[in-house]
């Protein structure tokens, strides 16, 4: 009968700690889960950012006068933007025929660009044909020292704040990469007007595409 008495006992303090450790474990478990859930979430929200609400507009002229020989950036309305959070991509793919002409470098592409992160300084600014192998076709990420803006001091791709209603304004063959401005450019690269530039701005600190249309170059 002592025998039977032992043996009941061990049993009804194993019964005992079974529901005990399953308890632990569980509450184990769920602790992990919320700090990994909640290291995830501080993450993303230290990291990720609102790209601003503004509506741009992008114009790009193949006029040969000196006044319009530019592309200009406008803020239609909305945010202002500090140009140094912009990131501009302009990209040309050259036609095969313009003005019943047969364009020699025909499905080639030129891709520019600009970083207003970067410096404004010489050392950023495009190489052209006689500094870099393959120029244009290689692509290049820059920034100059040229004046986009007159509606502040710092007037600079990188200084400059794009104000609703106010305007940046690259000099063409800067933006697009290549000599707009070449005799030979109609036959060099088919650019003539009625082409299309495919034209990506990037908000830098939320890595977001605020504008992405192809463009079409005018008069």
């Amino acid at each position: 009968m002592e025998k039977i008495a032992v043996i009941t006992g061990s049993m009804r303090n194993e019964d005992a700690v079974s529901p005990v450790v399953g308890v632990m474990l569980m509450l184990v478990v769920t602790i992990i889960i919320a700090a990994v859930v909640s290291g995830f979430a501080s993450g993303i929200g230290a990291t990720s950012q609102a790209a601003p609400a503004t509506s741009l507009g992008v114009s790009v002229s193949a006029a040969s006068n000196d006044i319009s020989k530019y592309v200009v950036i406008e803020n239609l309305g909305g945010e202002s933007i500090p140009t140094k959070d912009l990131k501009i991509v302009s990209t040309f793919t050259c036609p095969d025929i313009v003005m019943k002409t047969t364009v020699t470098n025909a499905g080639k592409v030129v891709r520019h660009t600009m970083d207003g992160s970067l410096e404004p300084i010489a050392a950023n600014d495009l190489v052209t044909d006689t500094g870099i192998i393959d120029y244009p076709w290689a692509a290049q990420v820059t920034n100059n020292d040229k004046i986009v803006n007159t509606r502040t001091a710092d007037r600079t791709f990188g200084t400059a704040v794009l104000t609703p209603g106010s305007t940046i304004q690259f000099d063409r063959s800067y933006f697009m990469g290549f000599d707009t401005d070449a005799d030979d450019v109609v036959k060099k690269y088919g650019f003539a007007g009625d082409e299309t530039v495919h034209v990506t701005i990037v908000h830098i600190p939320s890595q977001k595409a605020i504008f992405d249309k192809d463009v079409v170059i005018t008069w």
